[in-house]
């Protein structure tokens, strides 16, 4: 099977734009929400909410990262069909479930939040069936 590697390459290049940024606005969240909650008028009480939301989640989404990082260099080197990409979706839908787990509850709180557990819950749900087709293919 041939690959389109300049746009596994752009993937790549991709997943290091959202790692940096992952990291800068972990770093820089608590400034950024008490600005929007002062520009925005909202609650005092929202960026507690949002930061206890968001800092679990934050090593999901570094893990999560990390692994299609993996994926792609993996893909990269002609490794399609194997039980480590199965593994890495796998680990994939785990992290993504975490994440929407921990967004459902507090998106009682703060209703936006349901719209990241609805993204991450289908990306999760994406990932098991992108498994269960690399494990289909390396049973045939």
């Amino acid at each position: 099977m041939k690959l389109n590697k300049k746009a596994l390459i752009a993937a790549n290049i991709v997943t290091y734009i959202f790692l940096i940024f992952l990291i800068g606005m972990a770093i820089a969240l608590p400034s950024l929400v008490t600005w929007y909650v002062e520009t925005m008028g909202r609650k005092q009480t929202l960026p507690t909410i949002i930061m206890v939301t968001c800092y679990p989640c934050v090593p999901f989404a570094l893990f999560t990262l990390l692994k299609v990082r993996k994926l792609i260099s993996n893909l990269l080197n002609q490794e399609i069909f194997t039980a480590n990409n199965a593994e890495i979706f796998k680990k994939i839908s785990a992290y993504c479930l975490c994440i929407s787990v921990i967004t459902f509850f507090a998106g009682f709180f703060y209703l936006p939040f349901f719209i990241v557990f609805a993204g991450t819950g289908f990306f999760a749900l994406a990932a098991i069936i992108f498994k269960s087709i690399i494990q289909a293919g390396i049973n045939e």
